[in-house]
């Protein structure tokens, strides 16, 4: 019997791959991809905000890099600060600060009293790795609003794998002279054609003779007999085998007699979702940068994108601005029109663009985009994922595992988790 893969994203169809037997793969929507899918504007593709190719791990990136024909490209990512661009990360380029910024930093970075304590939460890795001064002036208030949540209240896992800078590098970022920091980044791929996309059809074309798609599928609920049952609007599929790779609190609507105390403990788990506007412009402003963050708490976008950067044949500039939200907020509740008209306001506030020069605009709302660790994720992710190896379902990719993945991640656990399967 074949093993059933819930989600065509990158995780299921990754997944997919690695698995010595044949399986079956049902998706929600008419395209592969998940988080990963790419949508058509006027002569470009865009992907969920940028999808880069980048790994520490040199075995995944090759699997990456050889899955489809990428371009490589040198990282020209800034931040907006003030008024001026400053080299990402910011405690690499101190010097372009004004001085009393310049030095408040590097005074609070070299005189930390609470360096190389433990941190119970984010705010606290933020202060005891780089002082408060980079912490209250960039960190902390850019976190707070890319999660919508106080990073006070945030827990450490994702942040405890941010390289901590040695003294002399801040040292010399405040001097003027040339530092880079995460430099697994500072070169990335990105594919020459269709965005992201193009790796999925790239994997959905490697797995086709072991595996059997079935897109626009709508469940109705999942059973367990002598065998799992997926009842759906294409028939049932039965299988002894389920791995879960949709959203946790999408697979939670279909499975039955789910405990109370389990429905509760789904409830605590937080995401935010995002909406990606797309801008086509007659010219901007952010010169030959790839990426802009903007902690500006005023600016509605954390992160403004120049797809130029990737493929600059284009006579005319094409931007991406990322807006985070959480369902019920104040920008959940604005219509499309009011979040494009927002963030062109937003970009000419800026001086990025001239909305007279803006030529048409597209918009994208996705409901899961970012995991989100609260202070007691730890605990209820472990509850959930107890409860459904209990019944008998694996889980893989982000928002399966409710894990913040980059691709590099998800590969990397799509193949570690196919070769237990394999094994069993």
């Amino acid at each position: 019997m074949k093993t059933i893969i819930l989600g065509g994203g990158l995780a299921g169809l990754s997944f997919a791959y690695f698995l010595n037997e044949k399986s079956i793969i049902l998706e929600k929507e008419e395209r592969l991809g998940g988080l990963c899918r790419s949508f058509a504007f006027k002569d470009i593709m865009y992907d969920i905000g940028p999808h880069i190719i980048f790994s520490k791990d040199e075995e995944t990136l090759n699997f990456l890099t050889s899955s489809v024909e990428c371009n490589k490209y040198r990282r020209s990512n800034k931040i907006f600060f003030k008024g001026r661009f400053i080299k990402y990360p910011f405690e690499n380029e101190l010097s372009a600060l004004s001085k009393q910024d310049r030095d408040y930093c590097l005074n609070t970075f070299l005189n930390n009293p609470n360096k190389g304590m433990k941190a119970k939460n984010m705010l606290d890795f933020f202060t005891n790795t780089f002082g408060k001064g980079i912490t209250d002036l960039y960190l902390k208030p850019y976190n707070k609003k890319i999660w919508k949540y106080d990073p006070e209240h945030m827990d450490t896992q994702m942040v405890e794998r941010i390289p901590i800078p040695p003294d002399e590098d801040i040292i010399k970022s405040a001097e003027g002279i040339a530092t880079e920091g995460y430099i697994h980044q500072l070169d990335f791929y990105y594919p020459k054609k269709n965005g992201i996309q193009d790796l999925i059809s790239s994997l959905a074309k490697k797995i086709n003779l072991k595996a059997e798609i079935y897109n626009n599928i709508k469940i109705n609920r999942i059973i367990k007999k002598d065998n799992w049952i997926i009842e759906t609007n294409h028939g049932n599929f039965k299988s002894d085998r389920i791995i879960n790779c949709m959203p946790l609190h999408e697979l939670f609507k279909y499975l039955e007699r789910t405990p109370n105390e389990i429905k509760k403990t789904l409830s605590k788990l937080e995401y935010n979702s995002i909406y990606i506007v797309i801008l086509n412009i007659l010219e901007d402003n952010l010169e030959n940068n790839f990426a802009v963050m903007v902690p500006d708490q005023n600016i509605i976008f954390h992160r403004v994108s120049k797809l130029n950067f990737l493929d600059d044949s284009h006579k005319t500039s094409y931007l991406m601005a990322e807006v985070t939200f959480r369902e019920g907020d104040h920008y959940s509740k604005m219509s499309k029109e009011e979040i494009i008209k927002n963030v062109v306001d937003d970009l000419e506030k800026l001086n990025f663009i001239n909305k007279k020069n803006v030529i048409s605009t597209d918009l994208q709302k996705i409901k899961y985009a970012y995991v989100i660790y609260t202070l007691d994720h730890k605990k209820n992710i472990s509850k959930i994922m107890n409860y459904l190896n209990r019944i008998g379902i694996l889980c893989c990719g982000r928002f399966a595992e409710f894990k913040y993945l980059n691709m590099d991640g998800v590969i990397k656990h799509s193949k570690d988790l196919a070769e237990k399967v394999n094994k069993s």
